[in-house]
């Protein structure tokens, strides 16, 4: 009987009984030629075959830089035949200059159709590469498929809120129960590392002793973002309000009003349309000084500039960083250590999320 075809796309189909087996001989065909990489285990969910295909691209792109066995669950729920196609695959890349040789990532891929769901937890636990690192990366909705079980095993989630446009969503409820039942995961929001540079940058402008002295008495904020980033904008504000210890009061047509140890100010969100750009400007105020971080669409950098009370102005440009997926994950895949600032910011979101749909 002759080889199955494989799939450019997906890889080699194989019985999901001999998965195993099949990854043995793939390497054994290399011959030596490839050395088999791995330093996590990085799990995928979605949902759909269409964003099945997506993800695996996004795989191929993100073992550049990072070595791991990939696997990708995808799930078709509304199919009429209940059953599972498996399919694995190598992700090769030259080792470095000078060598012939490359450097290959394993993907073993799942397609669930049907209502199978409930298999997540054992496909993953029973495919992981050795005692690796565990890596979930939830490119779906929050809902009952993110099981209990399988969150216990892992050591990072990874997911972005940036699609959460309603607390009825549930989803900062979500958050908050995932933190308390799992003490030792680490929480990944790519909608918070879309905020790094800019959260850099503004803090960087306090870093000198004068300005650091006014930054108590901050009496107005405005964000101003895309109106597709209204929850990136949110959480903006949360980590502002967590790290200078507002309290936020009242809200009425996106201004929110809160209190501070110094008194009393604004936090007003205005939304444009900016080509993409997540956040165009963060603006603070007291009196006639002002601290701004704004971004052009299309530029690569932030503009950072202070205006003092009489009259001086000071400039500067800084990286912006890029908010594409791949740029997002890597980013956050090198960062190491628990978000505690960013947990805090969410709490402090939750608050404007209450204010602003009640």
């Amino acid at each position: 009987m002759s080889s199955p075809t494989p799939s450019f796309s997906r890889g080699m189909p194989v019985e999901i009984d001999h998965i195993d087996r099949e990854l043995k001989k793939l390497w054994e065909f290399e011959h030596g030629a490839a050395t088999r990489a791995s330093l996590i285990n990085l799990a995928v969910y979605c949902e759909g075959a269409v964003a099945m295909d997506q993800t695996t691209d996004l795989i191929a792109e993100l073992t550049q830089s990072h070595a791991c066995r990939a696997i990708l669950i995808a799930t078709e729920p509304d199919a009429p035949v209940k059953q599972v196609e498996t399919w694995i695959s190598a992700h090769c890349h030259l080792g470095g200059a000078g060598t012939a040789k490359q450097v290959c990532c394993e993907q073993i891929t799942f397609l669930l159709e049907g209502d199978s769901r409930g298999l997540i937890p054992n496909l993953v636990f029973s495919h992981l590469d050795s005692d690796l690192p565990l890596y979930l990366w939830w490119r779906a909705k929050f809902s009952e498929t993110l099981d209990a079980q399988l969150l216990k095993r892992v050591d990072r989630l990874i997911f972005d809120s940036q699609t959460c446009s309603s607390p009825k969503s549930g989803f900062h409820h979500s958050l908050a129960v995932i933190a308390e039942e799992n003490p030792r995961l680490i929480l990944c929001d790519l909608n918070w590392t879309r905020t790094l540079y800019l959260r850099q940058a503004l803090a960087q402008m306090f870093d000198h002793p004068d300005n650091l002295a006014q930054l108590s008495k901050i009496e107005s904020v405005t964000i101003t973002h895309s109106p597709l980033f209204r929850c990136t904008a949110l959480l903006m504000a949360g980590w502002l309000i967590a790290q200078l210890g507002w309290t936020v009061e009242k809200f009425e047509k996106d201004v929110f009003e809160f209190k501070s140890p110094e008194g009393r100010g604004t936090l007003k969100f205005v939304s444009l349309e900016t080509e993409g750009v997540p956040i165009s400007d963060c603006t603070l105020c007291i009196g006639t000084a002002c601290f701004r971080i704004n971004r052009e669409p299309g530029s690569e950098f932030l503009h950072a500039c202070t205006c003092t009370s009489n009259g001086c102005e000071l400039n500067h440009l800084l990286p912006a960083g890029k908010t594409d997926i791949i740029h997002l994950l890597n980013e956050e895949l090198m960062l190491g250590g628990k978000h505690q600032v960013y947990l805090k910011a969410v709490a402090a979101t939750e608050q404007l999320w209450k204010l602003n749909f009640t």
